[in-house]
């Protein structure tokens, strides 16, 4: 099939919680999206949900300790492209916390309104001791119909 690349399973990355991995939580969010017909702008808002995820889990979550473990899973499931981070924090639940609004004053929670606004879904929970939050984007009905062959008139 055109514009389709073989794609095997799940993309599965752990790593410490030291900022030079950082780079590679966004790569493996547009590898994982490269095997697809994924709108370039779709692609960017999952890379800057996740990155901005996993820099809250090695900022807040670990206090900067750089040798705790993270891990990115990427899947997509050809109506959407689903990526959990997990991480051993404490229990940290974003969903329930209020966005403040931004302004130039702020110097909180720009990564939760970004994570917010960049991704259509965001669900946490805490599963024996680990935070799990997916992050899912829903694909655009052409790039849906590409990936199955079909044509959107």
């Amino acid at each position: 099939m055109e514009g389709w690349k073989e794609v095997t399973g799940d993309v599965d990355v752990r790593f410490a919680s030291h900022p030079r991995w950082l780079q590679l939580a966004r790569t493996v969010v547009e590898e994982c999206c490269s095997g697809f017909e994924i709108a370039p702008s779709s692609v960017r808002d999952l890379v800057i949900a996740v990155g901005e995820a996993v820099s809250n889990v090695m900022r807040h979550g670990y206090g900067g300790d750089r040798t705790r473990p993270v891990r990115v899973l990427c899947r997509c499931d050809g109506g959407a492209v689903e990526v959990e981070v997990w991480d051993r924090g404490c229990r940290f639940d974003p969903i329930a916390q209020p966005v403040p609004p931004l302004d130039r004053r702020s110097r909180g929670g720009r990564g939760l309104y970004l994570i917010r606004s960049t991704v259509d879904e965001v669900k946490y929970t805490r599963e024996e001791g680990w935070n799990r939050l997916r992050l899912r984007k829903r694909l655009p009905i052409a790039a849906v119909a590409g990936e199955r062959g079909l044509r959107v008139p």
